[in-house]
């Protein structure tokens, strides 16, 4: 069996790396960290021992499932495929945050304390706080 350590980034597929970049880096609050130059367009933010790659959609063709439309009707609900980021504070901190950036959100309807909007691209993010204690 092989010994996993850890899960080491999650790739976005966005259609704009700028507003990619505000999103993630000021809204979310990640810290963006150099890139190989790979000869796509992307960027890349860690927080503690994971990153997250976005990458733009336009230089993915030929890639396969990254050529998923972003048709809200065709991509999956936020119970399907998703980004999930925990938080310190409290959800109330974390939605009166994305109120005053003006990006809707729903709270989750599971019994734990999680909340989801979509970033500029459509992709499903979910914010968490306190998981441990719920779960214990």
């Amino acid at each position: 069996m092989l010994n996993t350590t850890l899960i080491h980034h999650q790739l976005v597929v966005v259609n704009d790396v700028e507003q990619a970049r505000d999103f993630y880096g000021r809204v979310v609050g990640l810290t963006e960290i150099k890139r190989p130059n790979t000869g796509r367009k992307g960027i890349w933010f860690a927080s503690l021992s994971n990153e997250l790659h976005i990458a733009v959609r336009e230089d993915l063709s030929g890639f396969g499932p990254s050529e998923m439309p972003l048709d809200p009707a065709l991509r999956p609900g936020r119970l399907g495929r998703h980004i999930a980021f925990a938080m310190d504070g409290t959800l109330e901190e974390i939605a009166a945050h994305l109120e005053a950036e003006g990006i809707p959100y729903e709270i989750g309807n599971v019994g734990l304390p999680q909340l989801f909007c979509e970033d500029p691209a459509g992709n499903f993010v979910e914010f968490n706080t306190g998981w441990d204690k719920e779960l214990a």
